[in-house]
């Protein structure tokens, strides 16, 4: 098992100060959810061994997020873990997992770490990101054990409807019964302002899983916490014995912080999808002001878009130079190819920063435009 290299890793280990290739909302301080009750908790919090399956204080809550029983729901090591763990419960040598490219880099590369075979659908930046459910379909082989899909999807902000995945689902059960649909919903709460929230896919069928996390809409990556839900019962069980048998259980001090998280949400959610569309808005300005050199497509949710250099006005030469001159700025760019996409594009997220370090970071993005088109 080797899984491949991926520069992405960079932004754990090397932080620059203007970080547009962050996707999070603003991170979240524990001054914003400490009270009292919260103080007490804390210190008479038992640092034992957690369950398997994950508190059940913590499992009810996001049940109740979901509208789905707590006893569907495992807790994880964000959602990542449980796509890790949907693919080593759900395929044996030789199977195949089918996702979607351009895509956050672990989910495509976990399928091949595995050591399963990997298919990829590639979505294109002209058709919008959008998915050929036919395509798709020609893929699928009765090897093909999972198909991930992600709504909204990292790095374009895009969404694939509810009533798509059900199509999809209802094809599977009839065409591939032995394939299993899983939703990534990481971004779905990371609306802006006061947009609807994307409804969940958690329980629209049986052979439907759902991942989420609490990392990138709340703001608190550094939990490591994260849920993976589904009906089928023996699904849930097999997940939760290899849980135990790579990580054992969640830190109970991580599940204790999360439980209230999700109590405090409402509040938490108010100032970053604020936050979030404010950034957005200044995001679509300097894209229409840079027009001549950049173009994007406008996300429905996530705290980060895509955006494409236009291959007219940047020269290879001029594209490094763009790159080179940015990082020396202090700028930090996602560049596409950690997606699975060219260098031409570049994943910018708008939420992370304060709202003036943003307009700043994007006022000397532009004078980089111009100095290297």
């Amino acid at each position: 098992m080797k899984f491949p290299e991926n520069d992405i890793i960079s932004l754990l280990d090397e932080r620059l100060e203007l970080n547009l290739a962050e996707s999070t909302n603003k991170d979240l301080v524990l001054a914003e959810i400490w009270d009292e009750a919260f103080s007490k908790g804390l210190k008479e919090l038992k640092l034992e061994y957690g369950t398997s399956q994950g508190s059940e204080k913590l499992r009810e809550l996001v049940g109740n997020k979901l509208q789905v029983d707590k006893n569907n729901i495992v807790i994880t090591s964000g959602s990542a873990f449980g796509i890790f763990l949907s693919i080593l419960c759900l395929c044996e040598k030789e199977d195949e997992v089918i996702t979607v490219q351009p895509n956050f880099p672990p989910t495509m590369d976990l399928i091949e770490g595995l050591g399963f075979n990997k298919k990829l659908l590639i979505l294109s930046f002209d058709s919008g990101y959008k998915m050929d459910e036919d395509q798709l379909f020609d893929m699928i082989s009765e090897r093909t054990k999972l198909i991930i899909l992600v709504s909204p999807l990292n790095p374009t902000g895009t969404v694939t409807k509810t009533e798509e995945v059900k199509r999809i689902s209802n094809r599977l059960k009839v065409e591939y019964p032995r394939c299993k649909l899983l939703i990534d919903e990481t971004y779905r709460e990371a609306t802006y302002g006061n947009n609807e929230v994307i409804p969940s896919c958690a329980g629209l069928q049986d052979n439907i899983i759902t991942v989420s996390s609490l990392s990138k809409c709340h703001g608190t990556p550094g939990l490591r916490i994260g849920w993976l839900s589904s009906s089928d019962d023996k699904f849930i069980k097999d997940v939760g014995v290899a849980k135990m048998n790579t990580v054992i259980s969640n830190s109970v001090l991580d599940e204790y912080v999360a439980c209230e998280v999700l109590r405090k949400e409402a509040e938490i959610f108010q100032s970053r999808r604020i936050h979030s569309a404010q950034g957005l808005e200044l995001t679509k300005k300097w894209v229409e002001n840079n027009a001549q050199y950049v173009q994007w497509i406008e996300p429905r949710a996530g705290a980060l878009c895509c955006i494409k250099l236009k291959e007219s006005k940047f020269s290879r030469e001029e594209l490094a130079g763009f790159y080179r001159e940015s990082r020396e700025s202090g700028i930090q760019l996602a560049n596409g190819e950690w997606f699975g996409e060219s260098k031409w594009f570049f994943r910018l997220g708008f939420g992370y920063m304060e709202i003036e370090q943003l307009n700043q970071t994007l006022e000397k993005l532009t004078e980089i435009l111009n100095q290297n088109s």
